[in-house]
């Protein structure tokens, strides 16, 4: 009788949440949720006396291929009239499949629900189990499913309800993320990733991070486009605005002798590593670029990470700093105590490629902003210079990376930086196109089509196109 209860209330909740809220309407944990709780689902029999592969468990079917797309059936499927799917549940032990990439099967009613209905051909239960006519290679074989074969040329019509890539079997996360791209392609419609962790008999767990999903890019142009248009000249925390709003912006160059998140010698050298603050009110309409370049865009100082990113100064100009500390030694003091603390004294004080440096709190920040549009006209190199303090070397994923970028339409650069970071972490960072002159204002824009996820060694990948000496310091 607990049993019973237990698989009903399971039963009930998935039910709720699949026909309820409407499959386009299930986030990504929300589907995890449904998933894990049908791998932990472990009756006897589903309804009246239906095979258990009806209600419990996961069907997950690995391609026939792993390049090509994800719903392809093999010939010899099409010929036999049936599909073969891995039955994972907690009462069945499960180390691997056959690959480590593919996807997700809904139950059966929640896909009749959806309009998407399938048959279960044959099925091996575990024992004990009610599981339907037998598929002919059931012996040995307790995980072994067979349905309906569906019509590939309408991928939108197969009960397909996530994408997974097991992270202890050599899971790609970018060949997840081209099965994701291709079924979007196809249907109009974004499909979760979820990471699956097999262990040993009823410990596997399925995982869903929102930054592992091609679409989520759209969410970053959207975060980083509300920033540019904030210009609250303090924060909540009373720091000033760089903490929540505007972008903290770098060119770093890419090639394959250096990681482009990292530090440069330049910047370890000078004990800075040079920026732009980009903002609707600041004036910037130009960065340090060159052909094919490729730049990281950072979150907020205030999001939370490992290494938070600490603002040290700002120049409200481009000052080529070097020397062994780029706030300090250059130019001996700060503007505010050199008693530069309005426009007319900036203006004053200005003599080319002589600055003094704006300390980070609120009123010496915003006036490094509010001076740029007061100065002459003439310098090379008119973006502000926002110097940030060092971070380690080589801890990509413990410093608030939000995107990589690229600009006028040159996307290879930045694309080299992305499969760099794939293979270095594992993890998706998006590539957005940034319009400094965007006239409606939303100068970041994203496209999935241009993301790449090649994990191919770096000496396959293309030659730098830039002279070393142009790589920014």
């Amino acid at each position: 009788m607990r049993c019973f209860s237990t698989c009903l209330r399971v039963l009930l909740t998935g039910w709720l949440l699949a026909h309820i809220f409407p499959a386009w309407a299930l986030s990504g944990a929300d589907v995890a949720y449904l998933i894990n709780q049908r791998y932990q689902s472990a009756p006897s029999k589903c309804f009246v006396n239906s095979p258990v592969q009806e209600c419990s468990g996961v069907l997950m079917r690995v391609p026939p291929s792993v390049s090509g797309d994800f719903w392809a059936l093999s010939p010899q499927e099409s010929e036999a009239g049936v599909a073969h799917f891995d039955y994972v549940r907690r009462d069945i032990e499960t180390s691997r499949l056959d690959s480590s990439v593919g996807f997700i099967l809904a139950d059966r009613p929640s896909a009749a629900g959806n309009g998407q209905p399938y048959e279960l051909l044959c099925g091996c239960p575990p024992p004990g189990s009610i599981g339907g006519p037998p598929c002919d290679d059931c012996p040995g074989q307790l995980n072994r499913v067979g349905v309906s074969p569906w019509d590939t040329a309408a991928p939108e019509a197969l009960a397909v309800q996530a994408i997974f890539y097991d992270v202890g079997n050599g899971g790609q996360l970018s060949t997840a993320l081209e099965y994701q791209r291709g079924y979007y392609d196809r249907s109009k419609r974004w499909l979760p990733v979820l990471r699956v962790a097999f262990g040993p008999q009823g410990t596997t767990a399925f995982g869903y991070d929102e930054r592992d999903q091609l679409d989520y890019g759209f969410t970053t142009v959207e975060n980083l486009n509300t920033r540019y248009a904030d210009t609250r000249h303090v924060c909540p925390d009373g720091r000033a605005g760089y903490a929540c709003d505007g972008v903290v912006i770098r060119v770093t160059g890419w090639g394959t002798t250096f990681h482009s998140w990292n530090p440069s010698p330049g910047s370890v050298a000078s004990n800075g590593v040079p920026f732009s603050y980009i903002r609707a009110d600041a004036h910037v309409d130009r960065l340090y670029w060159h052909t094919n370049d490729a730049g990281m865009i950072l979150r907020e100082f205030g999001a939370p990470t490992e290494h938070p990113s600490i603002m040290r100064c700002i120049y409200a100009e481009d000052t080529g700093t070097g020397a062994r500390d780029r706030c300090y030694d250059d130019y001996p003091q700060l503007c505010n105590a050199m008693g530069i603390t309005s426009i007319a004294a900036y203006i004053a004080h200005h003599k080319p490629y002589v600055h003094c440096a704006f300390d980070i709190d609120p009123a010496s920040f915003q006036l490094s902003l509010d001076v740029r549009p007061r100065i002459p006209p003439g310098h090379p190199w008119p973006w502000n210079e926002a110097i940030v303090a060092l971070w380690p070397q080589d801890v990509p994923l413990q410093i608030g990376i939000e995107a990589f970028f690229y600009m006028n339409g040159e996307v290879g650069g930045a694309q080299f930086v992305q499969r760099d970071y794939m293979a270095i972490t594992g993890h998706f960072m998006p590539i957005v196109s940034v319009d400094l002159k965007a006239a409606n204002g939303r100068i970041f824009t994203y496209d999935p089509a241009v993301q790449s996820f090649s994990l191919m060694p770096a000496e396959g990948l293309p030659p730098v196109p830039m002279n070393p000496r142009d790589i920014p310091e």
